[in-house]
């Protein structure tokens, strides 16, 4: 393992390019590269390669990522057309049907899964979603094999959302100034409006602060504000709330601190739920329940891919992800796996998940209490759902219906493909009726320096294209989420980034354009964030004018101090105390 001098991010043995800021990595002796790149046939050295794997240390058991599926060398094939993949594939599908003794579902009239069998195929994803390097200590197994060449490479996409998370991971604490300057044009519109006059003029003048801090686990946070900066502010407000109590005080109307007991006093309003802060952190999954619920049932799933189900061959490969989205397409010769289970398989499979699932206590008692939380917030709200699903209500429903979802699945063709080119990972694929439904699809590519990457799950795409130039990386990534009957989508170009360079809240430093829509021809909203001294500066330029957001890497906020007033009564009573702040905040 190595680390990319660019970003800071591991690296593995043999890689080109960092997965996490896409830069090129020093290259190895080209005798080395092309050895690595040589693809064995089974049964040669490389099942060797999988014994000896067996022996070593599990550090270097997560170098794995090629399946080493132990199967009679089969001719390689040429490499083929985009056309010609897809009539393999069809034929591919075809010869597996009449195999198995089971019928194509005739056109549009497709059977339908079912939200029970998506939480069926979502318990198949889960040694690829949290990893599958505890799986086992002997990686050499098919199964095995298969699971960590896709951990490997999906848990190096994760990294940037790893480190948004390092953000809050110690709790958060900074100072916000918020300053604009508007230009001639909107302060004139707004002036014949009646609005830049009083109040509004001082707060745009001299803009407004947010002292903040945000607990380790969310469970309590304090605000100091103040809109309108200076001797005499508009308005100063200082918060907080914490597991018990939520308390304010407004400095210009009392030097009373207004205190309450908020979670008996939603309680005793009639929603029926004691609703806290403290709840955050029971939603939270730890990261000592994952490793162990990786290792639980990613043992079960790798178990079920044996080198009699997990097909390899040479052959190209028909972008599902980057050439629709990035209109870039992945033509080479690539070595696919491919599993594609029978309904007898997948059955023996959702009944081993169900008996592990009923033994399963620490995620059991994890999942009900985020469904019991579930019901309190709804509740709060209004609605009554009554009683949500339970774990082992999961657990018997997965093993009552096991029969019902393997024959669905194998009925419409489900395929869990693994495509790899040399030691890379290039693309992750779950798809249903013969690749015309695609469940998951994971694809990376990097050409001539340029980064391509995108993943689809259903009809939501996210992708990006990045690419290197003196001045910092550039690129673009696109966003289109699907959702019933509505479909929203935006792009986000950044120029000049620099990887290194991390802000307060973690954007790296560089210029960007979000577009609403992703409407290439449109302006967009341009802003730049760089780092000044302790400062992190967010500056947004428009016609209207300039805003800019100056964080700082710590923070002063404090908890309001005064004599202390409770103030539930009140609130049980419907009469709030200090009236005159509904006209105070009204009159602004």
């Amino acid at each position: 393992m190595g680390k990319c001098k660019h970003c800071g991010s591991e690296t593995g043995e043999g890689e080109l390019f960092c997965a996490n800021c896409g830069a090129r990595l020093e290259e190895e002796e080209p005798e080395t590269v092309a050895a690595k790149a040589t693809e064995e046939p089974p049964g040669g050295t490389a099942e060797k390669a999988a014994e000896a794997a067996a022996e070593t240390k599990e550090a270097e058991h997560e170098e794995a990522t090629e399946p080493g599926v132990r199967e009679a060398a089969a001719p390689k094939e040429p490499v083929q057309d985009e056309a010609g993949a897809e009539k393999e594939d069809a034929a591919e599908h075809k010869e597996t049907a009449g195999h198995k003794g089971t019928a194509e579902p005739a056109a549009g009239k497709k059977k339908k899964i079912g939200s029970a069998a998506l939480i069926a195929l979502a318990v198949l994803g889960l040694a690829i979603g949290f990893g599958a390097r505890t799986v086992s200590k002997n990686l050499g197994s098919p199964g095995e094999r298969f699971l960590a060449g896709q951990f490997r490479a999906l848990s190096k996409e994760a990294a940037v959302l790893n480190s948004a998370e390092q953000v809050f991971e110690n709790g958060f604490s900074s100072d916000f100034q918020l300053t604009t300057e508007l230009s001639d044009r909107q302060v004139t519109a707004l002036t014949r409006r009646g609005l830049f006059s009083g109040p509004y003029e001082r707060i745009l003048r001299d803009g407004c602060e947010a002292r903040i801090f945000i607990g380790k686990k969310f469970e309590k946070a304090v605000l100091n504000l103040e809109l309108g900066r200076g001797d005499d502010p508009v308005l100063q407000a200082d918060c907080f709330i914490d597991p018990d109590r939520l308390g304010f005080r407004l400095p210009k109307k009392s030097d009373k601190v207004y205190v309450t007991r908020y979670p008996e006093v939603l309680q005793e309003l009639g929603s029926e739920s004691r609703l806290s802060t403290s709840m955050f952190a029971d939603l939270q999954f730890p990261k000592e329940l994952r490793a162990a619920t990786v290792k639980r049932y990613g043992k079960i799933v790798a178990a079920a891919i044996n080198r009699n189900n997990l097909k390899t061959e040479k052959r190209s490969y028909r972008s599902r992800v980057l050439k629709p989205e990035l209109k870039h397409s992945l033509e080479k010769d690539y070595t696919i796996y491919s599993w594609e289970p029978n309904a007898e398989e997948l059955e023996r499979l959702f009944r081993n998940i169900a008996d592990e699932m009923e033994k399963d206590r620490a995620l059991a008692a994890w999942y009900d209490r985020r469904q019991e939380i579930g019901e309190q917030f709804a509740k709060a709200s209004g609605q009554h759902p009554g009683r949500s699903v339970r774990f082992e209500d999961l657990a018997d429903r997965l093993r009552d219906n096991a029969e019902t979802y393997a024959n669905r699945l194998e009925d419409r063709k489900f395929t869990w493909k693994l495509v790899t080119e040399g030691s890379e990972v290039r693309a992750i694929l779950l798809q249903l009726d013969g690749g015309d439904t695609q469940i998951f699809c994971y694809e990376r590519d990097t050409d001539k320096g340029k980064l391509y990457r995108g993943v689809k799950v259903f009809d939501s795409v996210l992708t990006e294209k990045r690419d290197l130039e003196k001045s910092g990386y550039y690129g673009t990534v696109a966003c289109r989420f699907s959702r019933w009957f509505y479909t929203e989508s935006f792009a986000l170009k950044y120029s000049n980034v620099d990887f290194k360079k991390k802000s307060v809240l973690g954007l790296p430093c560089g210029k960007y354009r979000l577009l609403p829509g992703g409407d290439e021809d449109g302006d967009g909203i341009k802003f730049e964030v760089r780092n000044e001294g302790a400062n992190s500066l967010y500056e947004l330029k428009n016609e209207l004018g300039s805003f800019t957001l100056k964080a700082t890497k710590t923070g002063t906020a404090a908890l309001p101090t005064g004599e202390e007033e409770n103030i539930d009564d009140e609130l049980l009573d419907g009469m709030t105390p200090q009236q005159g702040i509904s006209k105070f905040i009204g009159a602004l």
